[in-house]
């Protein structure tokens, strides 16, 4: 549980720090993990530790995990919670890596530097399914972007948003207990608010959604449809994945399409970051 670094492994020394331009925060949904999300089930490939931080090297990448059907099971004041809990945890991430650079500067001046860009460090989220609920709830200060695999934004053109997320409940706990269902039923009124406000930030963002357009087995028909996967705002990226809705998030291998696009996008997001901060200081 909580906010874990898969790289740069260890605590980076003072050279490697300072080259890291942005943090990476990966959030899973119902019955997920902070690895087991995001691992292939063939080839055990863990993309956010064995792929990521080749093609992004200037990235530090984390996954945060918690007890998604806690989160997910009471009301919607635990869902804010539990938002709460992950910028937390980011926060005292961050923070405790400028104690451990200030070990490396030699002046005041240098301790300031350390402090400034470890404050102002870009933040991408990637959220699988209501991973991206989490990641809505509460958006850090620095964040320049939000990949959404699979996120239930709102209902579907066939079901209420209500059975929507029932519907991934029970996908992704095979049996959920009735306590959950009864809680993402009673709460998804609120969810569907939080995003219809969330649409009002999105200015600030670049934001991308992958779709799924496999149904997961046994069932014939999709878990997350593409209307609902969907914010339909102007600049939304919107990607479609020939993956059921568990498998969205995973990647056999470096070459797989689907990762290509996603960290691709990522570095995209960075390069429109780093200008955008050198346009502001001309």
């Amino acid at each position: 549980m909580g906010l874990k670094v898969l790289a740069p492994a260890g605590k980076a020394p003072a050279d490697k720090a300072e080259a890291l331009r942005v943090d990476i925060v990966a959030v899973h949904g119902l019955s997920g993990d902070l690895t087991k999300t995001w691992t292939h089930p063939t080839t055990k490939a863990f993309w956010l530790q064995d792929f990521l931080p080749q093609d992004v090297p200037a990235a530090r990448v984390m996954t945060f995990g918690y007890n998604a059907d806690a989160a997910f099971g009471n009301t919607a004041a635990d869902i804010a919670d539990h938002a709460l809990s992950m910028l937390s945890s980011l926060v005292d991430k961050r923070e405790e890596e400028d104690v451990g650079r200030l070990g490396w500067a030699s002046n005041s001046s240098a301790e300031a530097n350390i402090l400034e860009q470890e404050m102002q460090r870009p933040i991408i989220f990637i959220a699988h399914s209501l991973g991206g609920i989490i990641v809505k709830q509460n958006i850090y200060g620095r964040t320049v972007g939000i990949i959404f695999l699979g996120t239930p934004h709102r209902g579907s053109e066939k079901a209420s948003y209500a059975n929507v997320l029932t519907k991934v409940a029970s996908m992704a706990t095979n049996s959920p207990t009735s306590k959950l269902v009864s809680a993402l039923q009673s709460n998804s009124d609120s969810l569907m608010r939080l995003t219809s406000n969330f649409k009002f930030q999105l200015k600030n963002y670049n934001v991308v959604s992958f779709f799924e357009l496999r149904p997961t087995k046994p069932l014939s028909t999709l878990i997350v449809e593409k209307h609902s996967a969907l914010l339909e705002v102007d600049g939304e990226d919107q990607i479609p994945v020939d993956a059921n809705h568990s498998d969205i998030c995973k990647f056999a291998a470096r070459e797989s399409d689907t990762y290509e696009k996603l960290y691709k996008r990522v570095l995209r997001m960075l390069k429109a970051e780093i200008v955008a901060q050198r346009n502001i200081g001309t």
